[in-house]
């Protein structure tokens, strides 16, 4: 470990102490990604531990909903519409975490705004055409969207689930 790390941990371990022997009413609500790289000195100070497991096929789905409703009206008047299978689109992200799927949905939307940049440069290039669409429209959100930026987005968690198991088995006390 490095040195910096080593007194920024010692103090805070200290300050731990010092607020367990105050009469002050103190919450500490501390958070990990990696709870097995916690220190067992921490640990021992932390009275509950609890792992917040992946997202169920059902909290995956509303995500989903969320990040990606069936119409996305933003400021300016652009509106994108989502025509999107949420049940299919949560069993196939099992191992995916919430991070995870709303950088899924943000690749997605972005998918569909990209495909105007052509007819744009095509009006900067050809401004008398005449065939040139006088507004543009951006196409829906389709599954398939979402399922072309699956391929480049790959769970971040999924790995690390026995790892998580084992800590959770090993320590939790909730």
């Amino acid at each position: 470990e490095h040195e910096g790390s080593l007194r920024m941990k010692t103090e805070l371990l200290v300050q731990m102490d010092g607020l367990a022997k105050s009469d002050d009413l103190v919450f500490l609500l501390a958070a990990s990604n990696l709870p097995w790289e916690l220190d067992h000195a921490m640990l021992r100070r932390l009275e509950k531990r609890i792992l917040v497991d992946l997202p169920t096929a059902e909290a995956r789905k509303q995500m989903f909903k969320h990040h990606l409703p069936p119409k996305i009206a933003q400021e300016g008047g652009v509106m994108i519409e989502c025509n999107l299978n949420y049940d299919r689109l949560a069993d196939i992200t099992e191992g995916y975490t919430g991070s995870d799927i709303q950088l899924v949905c943000k690749e997605a939307a972005m998918r569909r705004v990209r495909s105007i940049f052509s007819v744009l440069e095509e009006m900067e290039t050809n401004p008398d055409n005449p065939n040139r669409p006088n507004k543009l429209k951006i196409d829906p959100v389709t599954t398939a969207d979402v399922e072309a930026a699956l391929q480049s987005t790959k769970p971040s968690a999924r790995n690390l689930q026995p790892k998580y198991n084992a800590w959770r088995k090993q320590y939790e006390s909730a």
